[in-house]
């Protein structure tokens, strides 16, 4: 009996540690939780100021008449695209307080749970004629403590998930620091905003005809207003990251296409014509704009409305940056009687 009794205050002792190890971790938890709040509140920030800057960019666009507007649609894309950070900023903090709210409730419970498993000890030190009870409190005491542990494993994954997105608004951020720089650049050359306008040349001179591309009945997934697509690429078109958003339209697993060139998602319906144009402009640190048929992994087809421009580091292209968006009806119908005509 003794020794019986000397493997439950062994195993009960041992649980106490388990549990001190996890209030320890709760409160690590709880730093991070304060200091991710205190990110996203400059991030706040931050898509406030970016909204200015679009703004006073969209009134020197106007000032200036036809000079000025070329700028005008970048000037709307980082307007659209700082109203996206500051969405997801708000969805994160309704995610943070929850977990907050989750980590207050089990740091209760494993208070309580440590405060009982204390007075069990005591009990075993002053009686030892109880073992049953002992044994009873230390099974319930250990299925608590798997409970706690559970949960806390839950709230890491609640943790991962909010760092994923704090990776995602970074990347936001940077993608709008670099339109900004380009939108200020003095060398900045940027190619007609109207993609359509700028390839009629070629389809006005082209004896080619396609009369079956885009024909094929395939599942059509239309992008929404509120559904940005953000990916970037090295030099040779390779992706390096994209955002939830793009991994779910495109329908691949996240992290799935690092590594992967980005014409993977390219419908086959496409003319090479389209890409070779994009490739001559961004090679020569241009911007450029045209409309894209992708096709998810699954099969299903989307139109994009796309913006790819160059990376810089000094004076270098060291990748580019592409944002796809909701292109409109019109300009998806005038964009498949063009591309009929070009091979």
């Amino acid at each position: 009996i003794h020794a019986e009794i000397i493997d439950v205050e062994s195993d009960t002792n041992s649980a106490g540690q388990r549990l001190g190890q996890v209030t320890e971790r709760m409160a690590e938890l709880e730093g991070n939780v304060g200091a991710i709040d205190f990110l996203l509140q400059t991030i706040d920030s931050i898509a406030d100021q970016t909204k200015l800057i679009a703004l006073n960019a969209t009134i020197e666009a106007a000032k200036a008449g036809p000079a000025g507007r070329r700028f005008t649609v970048v000037a709307h894309e980082v307007k659209e695209l700082s109203r996206e950070t500051k969405e997801a900023n708000e969805e994160i903090q309704v995610t943070l307080r929850g977990i907050s709210e989750s980590i207050a409730e089990l740091s209760k419970a494993i208070s309580l749970a440590r405060g009982e498993m204390d007075q069990s000890l005591a009990s075993v030190g002053q009686s030892r004629c109880h073992i049953d009870q002992v044994h009873e409190d230390t099974r319930r005491f250990h299925n608590e403590l798997q409970g706690s542990l559970q949960s806390f494993q839950e709230l890491e994954g609640a943790s991962r998930k909010v760092e994923s997105e704090i990776t995602e608004l970074g990347t936001i951020g940077e993608t709008i620091g670099a339109i900004v720089s380009l939108l200020g650049a003095q060398g900045l050359e940027t190619e007609a905003m109207d993609p359509l306008q700028r390839l009629a040349p070629l389809v006005a001179e082209s004896s080619f005809e396609a009369p079956n591309r885009f024909t094929k009945r395939e599942p059509l997934y239309d992008l929404r207003r509120d559904e940005v697509l953000i990916s970037a690429t090295d030099t040779r078109g390779v992706i390096q990251y994209a955002n939830d958003k793009f991994y779910q339209v495109a329908q691949y697993e996240f992290g799935e296409l690092v590594g992967k060139p980005h014409n993977l998602i390219r419908h086959p319906d496409m003319p090479k014509t389209a890409f070779a144009d994009l490739w001559n402009v961004i090679s020569e640190g241009k911007m450029w704009q045209g409309y894209v048929l992708n096709r998810g992994k699954l099969g299903r087809t989307y139109w994009v409305k796309a913006m790819v421009f160059p990376v810089f580091a000094k004076g270098e292209i060291t990748g580019y940056i592409s944002i796809r968006t909701q292109p409109s009806t019109q300009a998806i119908g005038a964009a498949m009687q063009a591309y009929r005509l070009l091979p």
